[in-house]
């Protein structure tokens, strides 16, 4: 089911799936749980024994988000082509990468996973790395500085070729809906109506992927939220919902699921940003897949 064999629908509803109940799947061993899978194209690539075509020294992952799949950064209009795929195809050495994973398992964890993953991919690759680019849509973008924070305690080797990341709309203040479900769900768990305490406790389901995503954590516990990896080159891309800046939508809702100031990390301490580019008019998930996003990307990394 978690291979791209599998029927569309079946994935997609494995994705959602996935983002539910993704922690409760995999501690019963239950086969809906979602591998963590590399794939180049359509194909999976083994980080053990990686075989692709025309392998470059340069590695770009696209991470997505919350109950998304790798197809989220395809472009509408042509399936082949995502923000990796322009990025290689405009210049020379590159391979596109893109990660499928269980987004209800915790952050941390799946950090810790994609950290051990590239470190065996940089180590078994056939030609030696010399460059990654980690770009990450939503959750996506916690996810990349989770396996970056994994990767510094335990002194991995892709560490020292890692030269940009790029977080797409990712809720690093956390998401307002994440923390509207939160807030119901405590709400409704204190009052005394039988069928509001089961309403809240059916919202208090979710997983601990989305418990992570409102409230940006990316650790194992509050008292692990690390800056910004130094000596790599951070950038935040913004939507907002309003092609009008100062539209009071968006300030109420961002890009529908993150506030601005959440995809730029504003309550987080010691952060530098190399670049920040916002999008009126472009909502959350079309920040996946959209031309002056890509355009952008362009500028910043080639």
């Amino acid at each position: 089911m978690n291979t791209n064999t599998s029927p569309v629908w079946q994935r997609y509803a494995s994705a959602i799936l996935s983002g539910f109940l993704g922690d409760w799947l995999e501690a019963r061993d239950n086969p809906l749980a979602v591998p963590m899978t590399l794939f180049h194209g359509h194909e999976p690539v083994d980080p053990v024994s990686p075989l692709v075509d025309e392998p470059g020294s340069t590695l770009c992952l696209c991470v997505h988000g919350l109950m998304e799949l790798e197809s989220v950064w395809t472009f509408p209009d042509d399936a082949r082509t995502h923000y990796g795929s322009r990025l290689a195809a405009a210049t020379s050495g590159m391979t596109p990468l893109t990660l499928r994973y269980n987004t209800g398992r915790p952050i941390y964890r799946n950090g810790e996973t994609l950290a051990d993953l590239l470190d065996s991919l940089v180590g078994q690759w056939p030609v030696p790395v010399e460059r990654i680019i980690l770009i990450g849509h939503s959750m996506g973008g916690l996810l990349i500085r989770s396996a970056c924070h994994h990767g510094q305690r335990h002194g991995h080797r892709w560490l020292a070729v890692l030269s940009d990341c790029v977080y797409i709309g990712a809720p690093h203040d956390g998401s307002w809906l994440a923390k509207g479900a939160k807030a119901a769900a405590d709400l409704m768990n204190r009052t005394s109506r039988d069928y509001f305490r089961v309403l809240g406790e059916v919202i208090d389901l979710r997983s601990e992927g989305i418990r992570n995503l409102s409230r940006g954590e990316v650790g194992n516990g509050p008292e692990e939220e690390p800056p910004l990896l130094p000596d790599t080159r951070h950038y935040a891309v913004c939507g907002l919902l309003a092609r009008d800046r100062q539209h009071p939508v968006n300030t109420l809702f961002g890009d529908a699921l993150v506030h601005e100031s959440s995809a730029r990390g504003r309550e987080r301490e010691g952060w530098a940003l190399t670049g920040v580019a916002s999008f009126p008019g472009v909502d959350h998930i079309r920040l996946a897949h959209h031309p002056g996003v890509a355009a952008q990307l362009e500028e910043w990394l080639l």
